[in-house]
């Protein structure tokens, strides 16, 4: 490995195992998808500040977001899955290393029917309004990462939740 890359004799076991699948090892990239905008926070930004993942792995289809899963509790090493990282509350930040599960390249719009989609989680909220739109219904959450924010993660993180509640 690159004097820049995991260097943890552990994974490397959890590495041949998940040959194939699209895994980073640069510990820059680690440490950019080990965060989000926790930052904005003066409470979380100490608490968060120090935790990293020890890689990352992007899959792009169920079955290996499943073949990731089941390896993570086979190495008994934490998951953390993750969307864009565009909230500012932590949700994505690896609290104990192990496997960041990046989501993000898994856009599928699978189909829509009036009032219901289904939909891959690194689908972003734009994108799947442009959809449903041309369909006569629209999406009606429009946070301020409305481009860039992923239904994954949006949903994931409890905001649909309160959108749909009313909070």
């Amino acid at each position: 490995m690159t004097p820049n890359t995991v260097q943890s004799a552990d994974l490397t076991p959890l590495i041949a195992e998940l040959e194939g699948l699209d895994i980073i090892t640069d510990l820059t990239q680690i440490a950019k998808l080990s965060q989000d905008y926790y930052t904005f926070s003066p409470i979380l930004q100490p608490l968060l500040s120090d935790k990293r993942g020890d890689l990352v792995v992007r899959p792009t289809t169920e079955a290996e977001v499943m073949q990731v899963a089941a390896a993570c509790v086979r190495h008994r090493l934490p998951l953390t899955v993750r969307g864009a990282g565009t909230g500012n509350y932590g949700q994505c930040v690896p609290l104990h290393g192990g496997v960041i599960l990046d989501l993000s390249r898994m856009q599928a719009v699978k189909w829509i029917k009036p009032g219901i989609a289904c939909v891959e989680p690194g689908v972003k909220l734009a994108a799947l309004d442009k959809e449903t739109r041309s369909s006569g219904w629209e999406i009606r959450m429009f946070p301020s990462t409305y481009r860039t924010a992923t239904i994954g993660g949006f949903i994931g993180g409890g905001r649909a939740c309160m959108d749909l509640c009313g909070w």
